[in-house]
């Protein structure tokens, strides 16, 4: 125990002294624990917002307790502050971000106070910023994008300027480079391939993109490759990235042969596939050019290199062909050298090489056979099996043509010159019908499935056949063949519409109407049967019908007021059928006469304000007969202001009257009974006034002057009226009575009735009113505004004594000053004027008193000039009367330094020291004062001079600047200026010129020069200015130092403003593109490069260099379209207009547009396509893509006038196949051309061939210019006249130019009766109508037989039996005669006179339908006819050939209108069955009015279906009814003609050969087939709203 006592003890001293040092080493409050001077700390950068990261340590190493035993706080010297003391812990109180504000480590105080001894510490705290990876890779200098040639080898590197910049620190700055998949979307944006796989970075931390696979140009144009920049933090989850995009442009290179092209062959990677062309030659014929099929030879490098090709023979069999053919080498047609004939080789087989003018000497081969044909010594000849077929009506196409045993037609084709084992030709067969062709068998067939045998179209064609070698050669004679179409029943018979058939009531069975149908087919199928389908009203067993001849009879009892619906069916002998409604309507008794009016004229008075429905008066009319009246205005009532009761007479007001719109109506009354007989009286109608207008003034405000101090004064005139009538319509004018004017109450003059003064009241402004005179007075007013005149009488004066002014010299038109005179005056009037100084140098205004130099003033003449001002008004020499105006001429700096002395060239050594003088060169200046005339020196321009001398600025004198051996040059031009100090600087420059002497002498083999003297280059015409076109190596230029002087220049026979020349790094010689380049105007340059350094050191033989530049073609010329005959009018500019006619085939050339393409290849060809096609456009029209041909896919026979005229758009579009293409739009207006749009213009002395286009065209601008209408030229015709018995004659020596006209705005083609050509008709146009040939009646041909051989005895037996056959004769009209009168008498007791009145329009008829059929709805109209006393009996029977409804004419009538026939003057007919003067139912022709009038006897009491006419114009009765004739021209009687009949004087058994009317020219209808006067139409009621049927017809007399 003692022992381990002892051992504690010593080992406790030994602690007591091994801590004694610690102890009084422990540092005190305020001290840093660690002992050091400064205390450092660490803290991450803030992630965005963030502020609560501590530091590391966390706690500040401070020896003492915070606020215990020590203070702490922190001082900032710099920046603001960025922490605060939590105790001893840091807290951030914003965000740090390291990179933004390239923050690496912030250095504060702080400062700690003992609290017991109250010492102070300060202590700097260093805290370091630790970077976080909060930054991606940012890429510099994009976007990227570089080209490179297609043969570029794989690693090759092709872009190294890929760089992405990371502002964090560390590894976190660091990237790195990927390539990966690019993004579809921009892809196909970029329109561009992935360049993923095909390229690289094999580095990624250089970023350098290199070639991994083999490019073509051919299948490639355009990569993209996506690049990806990636930083390097050590944590892979926390790496940052961004992306960016290279667009790597693929160049062409010669990579491929060329090919041969033409279309239909067979194609692989665009090139053709074993190439064959064919040509021919004729024996024993030099044939010169061959032909080539399918298209001329020609070859294209398939590279966009586009190399010229050079053509040759390879070889060929027999061998002897080099003897009889050659090919062009540069344009590839092939010549025949000598005759050939088939004795020698009845083919050649030729090998055609095409081979590319370029090193690689690319080439293909192609092969051509040329077959020699016998001697040509006949053409061929046609036969066929038979020359007359026929073939059925609506048959397919194909079908072929039989003969008369049923057997094909089959044309053969043979040739004479055809020799045993020759080749027989491929011929084509031309036919002069599109109806027809021929197949490949030579078999006759049908060519349009639209063949119709009906009328109007032809049932047979006659047309010829001729045969045409394929490949050219003379053509057969022409063969004729004649096919006839065989009927089909494929015509339904038609049953025209009629108008209601009035028949009076009869008891016993009668005809009542004949209907007749019509079937336009042939034979058997046009043989047609009648029968009753219907009878409305129970009327079935009343009627029936004839089925062969159509006649509709009663059966038995008809009552008056019984109506029926009569239903017919027309059936052929095939089965088709139609149906049509005959409305019968059974009448009373006879009516004869019309109701009475109690007087022929009524006069009554209408007050203008009567009420509406106030009576004006009553009309009042009896009918002889008892009948009711029914009363109606017939005329005079066009703005309905009135109306009448149509059963009590009475006439009242409809609308309000106003007597100053129209203050008399005169009314045609008409009275009508039942039977539609009618008479009229005249009602003539007085509107009276009442005062219902106010007096208005002509102004709503007036506006006078007058001048002070006159009484009486005049001062102008008020003027009012009124429309009313009498004293209502009598005006008194009067004003406000405290005013100083008075007023004629009468006339409207104001004057003033006593002295004005201006200085009291400048103005007066008061209303005058008008009163009119009536009981209930209106009035009207009018404001008045009189300004009271000032008249002067005051002197101006001058305020001013004296004017100062500076004014700068040289400046004209300068404003000096503007003196001012007052004039006391209200009105002052001050003319200035300067009544002493230099007017020619200074001009006052003489209103203004602006006083401005005339002259620019020069203040080294004169410094000052002084001008006297006055007045004109005031002359007196008093005070202020003048004014002084005192000019100081400012100095400007308008004189430029001038060189005093000239200078001479120096010559000087190259060896001359820097700093040594070369010439002191003086100048001088001319301004008055400075700094304007201070000079000083410096050098002009930038050239070589400026580098190798200066000037001393102040003294002029020119050293030497730099090593005069460093250049070449031995003449140097230094340009020194000379300027002042003035405001605008001035200055003049002169020329030195210092030549500079040289000498080096080097051995011959180290001369410097070009390896190589022609080289040859590729540019694309787009190339951007600045492209390097080719790097020249100069030889030898290592073996001198770099400090020789170098130069590479453009001699002067070079295009310098293309290219430019400029020496590399490398010290080679480059030239780059200095202007933009044109493949259409230049394809190739030839540039002349010189090299030139000190004498000695260049090799004469290599100093030179020839460079010849290809430029190759790119697409940078849109297509542009051509139009070869533009209108001068500006709104048809870059259109194109056609039209097109009803008759024109399908497939026919409508029109061609055309586009031409600068560019070349490919580029160069157009294609067109549709461009905003209408609907309407499609159906009608094709485009042909290859030769822009508009062809019509549809007849034009029924366009409807809503799609009229075409518009639409045709795109031309280049280079076909590629997707780089350019466009262009033109417009298309196609009209279809009729009768009414032809118009003429007669060229007369100047034949149809003399007319060239240009004049034609020349004739149609100057109608343009005069009419401003688009003209169009149709056709050029002899000039046609009428003869002398109205035919159209020609004269070939003048033309008819046939044209249209345009509107200009919307394209519509005009007819000659619209306003815009009536008014250039008007304006002197000299268009005019197409002349119509006269119609002239065909007069019958008489022969005369000769009877001087006649015998005596052949007389007298003729004598007898003429004596017999008239006793006979006699005997028997006597007897007719007695019968006729006998029934005439006994028809007269029982019926009276027959009329056959005009029913009121009706809607169209129905009838109740079946299920089966349903019921069709017509339209039915009345035929009225006015039956003479003694035609009672109407024979309808197929005896009477007087009258019968063949010989009436039908003309279309517009739906719910009244017939042409319901006019005001009732239309009847008279229906004759025996004619004393033998006349049939033909036309009566205006022209034979007057000889018809003058024939009275044949003058009865009957009427025809002719109108009052009131013009001759022949469509005036055409569209109407049949023509009406003016009574009044007949003398008193009605015109003596029946039905179409025609009496003439001259021979009345003579018939007209013209119809009534030229029915060609009337829209909607066709001649009949078996009676020229008869038409049958079928009528379009499109604008109507009710069903049609398909055999619905309506007629109308």
């Amino acid at each position: 125990m003692a022992r381990w006592g002892a051992l504690i003890q010593h080992t406790t001293i030994w602690l007591l002294v091994s801590l004694l040092p610690i102890a009084w080493a422990t540092p005190g409050p305020c001290e840093v624990e660690t002992g050091q001077s400064s205390i450092i700390v660490d803290i991450e950068e803030s992630r965005g917002d963030q502020v609560n990261q501590t530091t590391v340590p966390e706690v500040l190493p401070i020896v003492g307790e915070p606020d215990v035993d020590v203070v702490l706080s922190t001082v900032f010297p710099k920046g603001p502050t960025l922490f605060q003391l939590d105790g001893k812990r840091l807290q951030l109180l914003q965000p740090l971000d390291r990179d933004a504000d390239n923050l690496s480590h912030m250095v504060f105080q702080l400062v700690c106070q003992v609290k017991a001894t109250k010492k102070r510490r300060t202590i700097p705290v260093i805290v370091r910023v630790s970077d976080i990876n909060d930054n991606a890779p940012v890429f510099q200098g994009t976007p990227y994008e570089t080209g490179i040639s297609e043969l570029v080898p794989i690693g090759t590197t092709i872009f190294d300027g890929v760089r992405a910049v990371d502002s964090d620190a560390g590894v976190n700055g660091l990237a790195e480079y990927f390539i990966i998949p690019g993004d579809n979307n921009t892809l196909d944006a970029a329109n561009a391939v992935d360049g993923n796989g095909y390229f690289a970075i094999p580095l990624p931390h250089q970023g350098h993109v290199t070639v991994n696979r083999s490019l073509d140009y051919e299948r490639t144009k355009k990569y993209l490759v996506t690049i990806v920049a990636s930083d390097r933090a050590r944590d892979t989850k926390q790496r940052l990235s961004s992306t960016t995009t290279l667009i790597v442009n693929v160049q062409d290179d010669d990579d491929q042969d060329p090919s041969f092209i033409y279309k239909g062959c067979t194609m692989h990677d665009g090139a053709c596939i074993n190439p064959e062309y064919n040509s021919y030659v004729n024996g024993g014929v030099l044939a010169g050019i061959l032909t080539i099929e399918p298209d001329k030879i020609q070859a294209v490098d398939m590279d966009t290199l586009d190399a010229r090709i050079k053509y040759s023979i390879e070889s060929g069999e027999p061998e002897s062909w080099s003897t009889y053919f050659d090919i062009d080498a540069n344009t590839g047609a092939v010549r025949q050298l000598v005759p050939v004939d088939t004795s020698i080789a009845k083919k050649f087989q030729l090998i055609v090489k095409a081979e590319e003018v370029s090193e690689a000497k690319r080439f293909t081969t192609a092969k051509l056979t040329i077959t020699v044909r016998p001697v040509d010594a006949s053409p061929p000849v046609v036969a066929a099996s038979l020359d007359e077929g026929q073939v059925e009506e609506n048959s397919p196409k194909g079908t072929k043509v039989l003969d008369l045993q049923g057997q094909p037609i089959k044309l053969s084709v043979s040739d004479p010159d055809l020799g045993p084992g020759d080749p027989i030709p491929k011929y084509k067969f031309e036919l002069t019908t599109n109806f027809f062709d021929i197949d490949k068998d030579g078999y006759l067939i049908v060519a349009d499935d639209t063949l119709d045998r009906d009328a109007p179209n032809t049932g047979k064609f006659r047309f010829q056949v001729v045969a045409r070698e394929v490949n050219g050669g003379a053509a057969s004679a022409p063969y004729s063949l004649a096919v006839k179409l065989l009927d089909q029943n494929d015509n339904a018979p038609v049953i025209p519409k009629t108008q209601p058939i009035t028949v009076p009531a009869s008891l016993e069975p009668t005809a009542v109407y004949k209907v007749e149908a019509t079937d336009i087919d042939e034979g058997e199928n046009a043989r047609i049967s009648y029968s009753i389908y219907h009878v409305s009203n129970n009327g079935g067993n009343k009627f029936t019908i004839d089925p062969t001849t159509g006649v509709i009879s009663s059966t038995g009892r008809l009552q008056a007021g019984e109506q029926y619906s009569v239903t017919i069916r027309a059936t052929d002998a095939k089965g088709l059928s139609s149906q049509g409604i005959v409305e019968l309507m059974v009448a009373p008794g006879p009516n004869t006469r019309p109701p009475q009016f109690s007087s022929r004229d009524y006069y009554a008075p209408v007050s203008e304000g009567a009420a509406i429905n106030s009576t004006v008066t009553t009309v009042t009319a009896k009918d002889p007969e008892n009948e009711p009246v029914t009363y109606s205005i017939a005329s005079g009532n066009d703005l309905r202001q009135f109306a009448i009761g149509s059963n009590t007479g009475i006439i009242t007001v409809i609308r309000r009257l106003d007597r100053e719109v129209l203050t008399r109506y005169q009314l045609m009354v008409r009275a009508e009974d039942p039977g539609k007989l009618s008479t009229t009286a005249t009602v003539n109608i007085k509107v009276t006034d009442i005062n219902d207008n106010n007096p208005k003034f002509d102004e709503d405000s007036y506006s006078f002057q007058v001048k002070e101090g006159k009484s009486g004064e005049y001062v102008g005139y008020v003027h009012a009226t009124d429309i009313d009538d009498g004293v209502n319509a009598m005006i008194t004018y009067s004003i406000p009575s405290h005013l100083p004017f008075n007023i004629d109450n009468a006339t409207g003059m104001i004057n003033t009735n006593t002295e004005l003064d201006y200085e009291d009241t400048k103005d007066y402004a008061f209303v005058v009113t008008a009163t009119d005179g009536a009981i209930d007075k209106r009035l009207g007013t009018a404001s008045v505004t009189v300004r009271v005149e000032d008249v002067p009488d005051e002197q101006p004066i001058f305020a001013q004594a004296l004017y100062s002014v500076h004014v700068p010299e040289n400046a004209p038109n300068y404003p000096v000053v503007k003196v001012h005179a007052e004039d006391p005056d209200t009105m002052p009037e001050v003319t200035y004027t300067i009544i002493k100084g230099d007017t020619d140098l200074f001009s006052i205004d003489r209103k203004s008193g602006l006083i401005r130099t005339l002259q620019p003033l020069d203040r080294e003449i004169s410094a000052r000039h002084e001008l006297v001002v006055g007045t004109e008004e005031n002359n007196e020499p008093g005070s202020g009367a003048t004014t002084t105006v005192e000019v100081l001429v400012d100095d400007k700096n308008d004189n430029a330094p001038i060189f005093t002395s000239a200078v001479r060239p120096v010559t000087i050594e190259d060896t001359s020291s820097i700093g040594s003088l070369v010439e002191t060169v003086v100048a001088a200046d001319a301004d008055a004062t400075a700094p304007n005339n201070r000079i000083r020196y410096a050098l002009a321009g930038r050239g070589k001079a400026s580098k190798y001398f200066h000037v001393e600025p102040d003294t002029g004198a020119v050293k030497v600047r730099d090593d005069l051996r460093k250049e070449t040059d031995s003449e140097y031009t230094v340009d020194i200026q000379a300027y002042d100090q003035g405001d605008p600087v001035m200055s003049s420059v002169m020329s030195l010129t210092v030549y500079v002497s040289h000498s080096a002498i080097v051995p011959p083999d180290v001369r410097l020069g070009f390896p190589d003297t022609v080289y040859t280059e590729h540019v694309a015409e787009n190339s951007p200015n600045g492209t390097l076109v080719r790097t020249l190596p100069i030889w030898n230029k290592k073996k001198h130092s770099r400090d020789t002087p170098l130069k590479c220049l453009l001699t002067d026979a070079t295009q310098k403003g293309i290219f430019y020349v400029k020496l590399t790094e490398e010290r080679d010689c480059a030239i780059y593109l200095n202007s933009s380049l044109d493949y259409e105007s230049l394809t190739e340059y030839s540039l002349e490069i010189q090299l030139e350094s000190i004498q000695g050191l260049i090799n004469p033989e290599a100093n030179k260099a020839v460079i010849r530049v290809h430029v190759t073609d790119v697409n940078d010329n849109a297509p542009m379209f051509i139009f070869p005959e533009q209108s001068t009018i500006i709104g048809a500019k870059g259109k194109y207009f056609a039209i097109a006619t009803k008759e024109m085939p399908l497939g026919a050339n409508v029109l061609q547009v055309k586009a031409k393409d600068k560019d070349s290849g490919d580029f160069g060809k157009i294609e067109y396509r549709k461009n905003a096609w209408t609907k309407a456009a499609d159906e009608y029209f094709t485009l042909d893509a290859d030769t822009g041909v508009i062809s019509n896919i549809k007849t034009f026979e029924n366009v409807p006038k809503e799609v009229l005229p075409f518009k639409f758009n045709v795109m031309a579009r280049d280079n076909p196949k590629a997707e780089d293409y350019k466009t262009a739009r033109a417009s298309v207006v196609i009209n279809l051309l009729q009768k009414d749009n032809q118009l003429i213009v007669e060229v007369a002395d100047l034949n149809i061939n003399a007319m060239s286009p240009l004049q034609a065209r020349n004739l149609l601008s100057g109608i343009e210019e005069k009419s401003g209408l688009v003209a169009g030229l149709e056709k050029l015709t002899p000039r046609l006249y009428l003869g002398e018995n109205g035919t159209l004659e020609s004269d070939t020596r003048s033309t008819n130019v046939w044209l249209y006209l345009l509107d200009p705005n919307t394209g519509e083609i005009l007819t000659r009766e619209s306003q815009p050509v009536k008014k250039a008709i008007d304006n002197g146009v000299a268009i005019q109508a197409p002349l119509i040939p006269a119609e002239q009646p065909r007069r019958p041909q008489l022969a005369a037989a000769p009877l001087t051989t006649a015998l005596p005895a052949a007389l007298l037996a003729l004598a007898a039996l003429v004596l017999v056959a008239a006793t006979a004769a006699t005997i028997y009209i006597c007897a007719s005669w007695n019968r006729y009168k006998k029934h005439k008498e006994q028809a007269l007791q029982q019926y009276g006179t027959l009329s056959m009145s005009m029913a009121p329009p009706r809607p169209p008829s129905g009838y109740e339908s079946s299920e089966d059929e349903p019921a069709p709805r017509y339209e039915t109209q009345v035929l009225n006819m006015a039956v003479d006393d003694a035609d009672l009996q109407l024979d309808f029977s197929s005896n009477n050939h007087a009258f019968n409804f063949h010989n009436v004419q039908y003309l279309s009538k517009d739906n719910g209108e009244r017939s042409p026939t319901l006019s005001e003057t009732a239309t009847t007919a008279r229906a004759s069955s025996v004619n004393e003067n033998g006349g049939t139912l033909n036309k009566v022709h205006n022209h034979n009015f007057d000889s018809l009038a003058n024939n009275t006897s044949n003058a009865r009491n009957t009427q025809t279906l002719n109108r009052r006419v009131p013009n001759n114009h022949a469509l005036n009765n055409a569209l109407g009814t049949l023509p009406r004739v003016n009574n009044n021209n007949l003398g008193g009687g009605l015109l003596a003609a029946t039905l179409g009949r025609k009496i003439n004087s001259g021979n009345h058994k003579k018939k007209a050969t013209q119809p009534i009317m030229a029915y060609d020219e009337i829209p909607g209808l066709q001649r009949s087939t078996d009676n020229d006067n008869v038409i049958f139409g079928k009528r379009n009621f499109s604008g109507f709203s009710y069903e049609q049927s398909p055999v619905e017809t309506t007629t109308e007399l």
